[in-house]
């Protein structure tokens, strides 16, 4: 905005002082993280939002802990994540912290290929 009238000498033209301040690093990068979720981009996103959480950005905390959480089910795949993350990233999101669970996997047999000539 442009701030036009009789002021001080040397001083006709002046911006106007903004009401709000301008956005910190990490709102901006929240901002950014949710324009590429927008675009589908979950990978991404969530590598964003893991960053700004483990840095204690709490709204992108509570969204990590969701993609974690529902990854299989919406985005198709599990999320890395360790207990420690997922601990703190439900502090600052002031939910409960959630525990992993092991997953094991049967052992399958595979043919070896035969070291003998």
């Amino acid at each position: 905005m442009l701030v036009l009238g009789f002021h001080a000498l040397g001083a006709f033209a002046q911006p106007a002082q903004s009401a709000r301040s301008a956005p910190s690093a990490a709102e901006c990068l929240h901002a950014d993280a949710l324009a590429s979720f927008r675009q589908a981009r979950f990978p991404e996103v969530y590598g964003r939002f893991i960053a700004l959480a483990d840095a204690g950005h709490a709204p992108a905390a509570e969204l990590a802990l969701w993609m974690y959480l529902h990854g299989p089910l919406v985005f198709g795949k599990e999320w890395d994540g360790a207990q420690e993350q997922l601990t703190a990233w439900a502090m600052l999101a002031g939910q409960p912290a959630p525990t992993m669970v092991a997953h094991i996997y049967p052992r399958t047999v595979s043919s070896v290929a035969s070291l003998t000539r």
